[in-house]
């Protein structure tokens, strides 16, 4: 489905089982130079277990999204709830994946991934057995006492992984988590990502600039308009799952998205 610039999508789609529900929220930002205007006026649900992708021009607002999602910052106008309450703090039923290497140096992996059930509270034993299963799922077994220095960039994004996974979060917010590897790496890891996700089938919320990496791995993917963004495109993506990353590029029905999503994409990008 598409749609003209400035409208509303994924409104009448709210419904009593979505996970979120982002309804019309607008964001502007005020500095020294100015106002900045970033949303205006996007809408849209994500249920349970959806992979949800979102799309757009670099500086349009889709970071500012997740950070709505997950309680960081608020929108100017409009909500953004979840499970059904309107989202006003920090949202601990999220696990949230960033771009940035954000292990801790002076920690070695397991003290790494145990960390945000060291913050709350969690016994050293408990945290530690939860840190190894982590590992474990990501295949970082062995390496539990290296220190992020001794890892290649996978094995830190695994690290990473294991982190954001490992209080069982009910969803996902990545923000182009994999945008600094290079291709094969990349692709390795997110087939990695998927068959954590076909097990325990999380809600996700994926950005990427990547249009190969959204139709890969999306149910759906969201297409942002340029500043101040406004939702242009809901896309289905309908090939089967699982699906193999590497020779589902090469399908007619792969290249037909992503030539859709090109050409909703292509006069916003400036």
């Amino acid at each position: 489905m598409n749609a003209s610039r400035g409208a509303s999508l994924g409104s009448a789609q709210a419904s009593e089982q979505a996970v979120i529900e982002v309804n019309d929220v607008r964001k502007s930002f005020t500095g020294s130079t100015g106002t900045v205007e970033v949303l205006d006026g996007i809408s849209f649900v994500a249920r349970p277990g959806e992979f949800v992708v979102l799309v757009g021009p670099s500086g349009c607002g889709k970071s500012t999204v997740l950070n709505m999602i997950a309680g960081l910052d608020h929108p100017s106008a409009g909500s953004v709830t979840y499970n059904g309450r309107v989202v006003d703090g920090p949202n601990v039923g999220i696990g949230y994946m960033s771009q940035g290497d954000s292990l801790l140096p002076w920690r070695n992996v397991l003290r790494n991934v145990s960390l945000p059930l060291e913050i709350t509270g969690v016994g050293k034993a408990e945290r530690e057995g939860l840190a190894e299963k982590a590992l474990a799922d990501v295949g970082l077994t062995g390496f539990e006492s290296h220190f992020p220095h001794q890892l290649s960039g996978g094995m830190r994004k695994r690290a990473q992984l294991a982190r954001t996974l490992i209080y069982n979060p009910q969803t996902l917010l990545m923000d182009e988590p994999f945008g600094s590897l290079d291709a094969l790496l990349r692709l390795k890891m997110q087939e990695q990502l998927l068959e954590i996700w076909e097990r325990d089938r999380r809600t996700v919320i994926y950005v990427t600039h990547d249009l190969d990496e959204a139709v890969g791995m999306a149910d759906r993917v969201l297409v942002f308009s340029s500043r101040p963004a406004s939702l242009i495109g809901d896309h289905a993506v309908t090939i089967p799952r699982p699906r193999d990353l590497w020779h589902v590029r090469s399908t007619e029905a792969f290249s037909s998205l992503r030539e859709e999503l090109w050409g909703s994409l292509r006069s916003e990008v400036r």
